[in-house]
């Protein structure tokens, strides 16, 4: 399967072109800014977290707020009445746990060890806890959003029966470790642009050969024969 998965890397980077990441330094700020995006788009989530950024002088003056006036701030994001609360907690949380509202000793921790501390918090689910480790501090894990679960289900790089959580430990173990951040982002652009939920653009596509969705669709065989994997 790693076989595989490289050949779909590959492929991508020659459609995608290659991307160049700087490592965010502000994980505090990248945790918040995650939990705005889920279930909405990136232009609403950017302009929920620039909201907040132009409210609050500081991360401890956001988690200090009421949750009313981070609900305001957010209303742009949708479901400001689950995030709100949930920003709050993820902070509050953080700094008696810690004593301080600082992500930065995650960098200190194991991969396993860091992902555990995060998804121990209230609110910050696997793809979350993912994200911040991933683009706050290197460290090798492969968040997985619907686009992504989408494209590697349709490619047969994960079971049919497996679960997103499921599919992030698995694709994380099987991810070429020296471009993970280019590969999940690659997925996403694959997954917005061409592997849409509906209408994907299969004629078009550059994975079509190695997919097992476009194999089944068309009535031939897939290129490769995956085993199932749940």
């Amino acid at each position: 399967m790693r076989r595989d998965i490289t050949a779909v890397a590959r492929l991508l980077r020659r459609h995608f072109g290659r991307l160049r990441f700087k490592r965010e330094k502000d994980a505090v700020g990248l945790l918040v800014k995650t939990i705005l995006s889920q279930n909405t788009s990136d232009i609403t989530s950017f302009r929920a977290f620039d909201n907040l950024k132009k409210r609050f002088r500081s991360w401890e003056s956001l988690r200090k707020a009421d949750v009313s006036a981070i609900r305001r701030e957010i209303r742009i994001a949708g479901l400001s009445n689950i995030k709100a609360p949930r920003i709050k907690y993820a902070l509050s949380e953080i700094t008696r746990r810690r004593g301080s509202l600082d992500l930065d000793f995650l960098k200190r921790l194991d991969t396993q060890a860091g992902y555990g501390f995060l998804r121990s918090i209230k609110g910050v689910g696997p793809k979350t806890s993912a994200i911040v480790l991933l683009f706050g501090f290197d460290k090798p894990v492969m968040p997985v959003d619907t686009h992504i679960f989408r494209v590697t289900k349709r490619l047969g790089l994960i079971g049919g029966k497996m679960t997103p959580e499921k599919a992030q430990k698995y694709l994380t173990g099987a991810a070429p470790k020296d471009a993970i951040k280019e590969f999940h982002v690659h997925l996403i652009m694959h997954g917005r642009q061409v592997c849409a939920a509906r209408d994907p653009k299969c004629p078009v596509c550059d994975l079509k050969s190695l997919c097992k969705y476009y194999g089944e669709k068309h009535g031939r065989q897939s290129v490769k024969n995956r085993e199932e994997r749940v």
